[in-house]
């Protein structure tokens, strides 16, 4: 078999003329570490947007290959012809050899779900090729690649190349206690003010409040600026903007450099002038002019008590050792909590109010409102109407089951202050 791995790497592109950043696939083949050319023009061409990407990206191709390096019939073929040979059989088989070791070790992960997507990411590398005139043997067009779960030979097979005896159908057996373990999550209220008091340095206590309020990505945030420009020109330190209005529109770069409009409620801004632009930001600004020997582009408004510009892996790495202290102070805080359970309130409150809070418990709730759905896949930036509002319906459904009764009937789209909202359902 055949070693493969993935790195990050940075460079110049002479093409874009601009630094471009994404992970690229290297072999171990013949006594030589070597890039494997095709999957790593995929990479820079389709994941160089996001770094978190391109790893996910890189990692299934990395992990196909090296299964297809076990197969006798890749052993006389070079990885960076392997594009050429693989057919959708290599891919349904990769599948249930994934099953296969999943069921051995009788694990709940990775569910068949996941198995299908990870298949699909590869996948859609191969249609890559196909669009760009790259040859491969790959049907893009034939559903052949798909391994079927849910059908009774296949499961029989499984069972029996496992020795699985808990059960005739082992893959249906771990689905179901996969889904039992996936419990909805949403951070309680004494969780928030114990993570914001654990955090090392206070411009990440002031990003994730800033998060609650606005839904905004890790990646988003670090992108929010001292002073805007452009369509965002309207955004300044809160002191010198317009108090009139109880909410701002602001563009928002999103995930695969996609733009849209969210909302920013004043008291955000409010928040964010009084916790640390008017208190931190001068005295870190003025670290990072001697740190890079330059003033501090009014493009940045995140920086670390060193004066660096904040980092959406700082952001977590930052969480990670503030979790730690919480645990230690609270040995209740949970500790699948996350700083991107911050982005889940804003949605969250925005169903609860529509459907004036204790409603959401009533089953025409489930009939999905256009309107109410539009605006939270404005702010999160998502694609899939009906995925959003079930996932933040099913979310709103357990805070209310675990507040029954309470409602606040004062919350709406232009002045949404999570804050309040967490002091009343916490």
């Amino acid at each position: 078999m055949i070693s493969f791995e993935i790195k990050p790497i940075k460079y110049h592109s002479i093409m874009l003329e601009a630094g471009v950043e994404h992970y690229v696939l290297l072999a171990e083949y013949k006594g030589k570490k070597i890039l494997v050319s095709i999957p790593n023009l995929y990479l820079y061409n389709k994941s160089r947007s996001s770094l978190q990407t391109s790893k996910r990206y890189a990692t299934l191709i990395a992990q196909f290959y090296r299964f297809l390096s076990s197969h006798e019939r890749f052993k006389s073929v070079e990885p960076g012809d392997y594009h050429l040979h693989v057919t959708n059989t290599e891919l349904r088989q990769w599948q249930i050899y994934r099953q296969l070791i999943r069921v051995n070790k009788a694990s709940t992960h990775p569910t068949s779900e996941t198995i299908y997507n990870d298949a699909c990411v590869v996948l859609y590398f191969f249609r890559w090729l196909v669009d760009e005139g790259i040859p491969t043997s790959v049907k893009i067009s034939m559903k052949t690649w798909t391994a079927n779960f849910k059908d009774r030979r296949l499961l029989n097979y499984v069972a029996k190349k496992t020795k699985y005896t808990v059960d005739t159908d082992p893959i249906r057996v771990l689905d179901k206690q996969a889904r039992q373990k996936k419990a909805v999550h949403l951070i309680k209220h004494s969780e928030v003010k114990t993570l914001l008091a654990a955090y090392p340095d206070k411009v990440y206590a002031t990003l994730f409040k800033f998060a609650l309020a606005t839904a905004m990505r890790p990646i988003e945030l670090v992108k929010f600026p001292y002073m805007g420009n452009g369509k965002n020109r309207h955004i300044l330190p809160y002191n010198e903007m317009d108090r009139e209005p109880k909410s701002f529109s602001y563009e928002v770069l999103g995930k695969g450099n996609k733009l849209r409009d969210i909302i920013i409620p004043s008291y955000a801004l409010q928040l964010l002038y009084d916790d640390y632009i008017k208190t931190e930001y001068p005295a870190r600004a003025k670290l990072y002019s001697e740190r890079y020997g330059k003033r501090c582009p009014l493009s940045i408004l995140f920086l670390t008590s060193e004066g660096a510009p904040v980092t959406q892996s700082m952001i977590a790495n930052a969480t990670n050792y503030a979790k730690r202290l919480a645990i230690a102070n609270d040995p209740s805080f949970g500790i699948k909590n996350i700083f991107y359970h911050a982005r889940k309130w804003w949605p969250t409150m925005m169903m609860v109010q529509h459907h004036n809070g204790e409603k959401i418990l009533e089953k025409n709730a489930e009939v999905m409102h256009i309107a109410l759905t539009q605006v939270i896949m404005n702010q999160m930036g998502h694609e899939d109407p009906i995925t959003t509002y079930n996932h933040y319906l099913v979310l709103a459904r357990y805070l209310m089951m675990a507040n029954k009764g309470i409602t606040h009937e004062t919350i709406h789209e232009d002045a949404l202050n999570i804050h309040e909202a967490l002091e009343m359902y916490g």
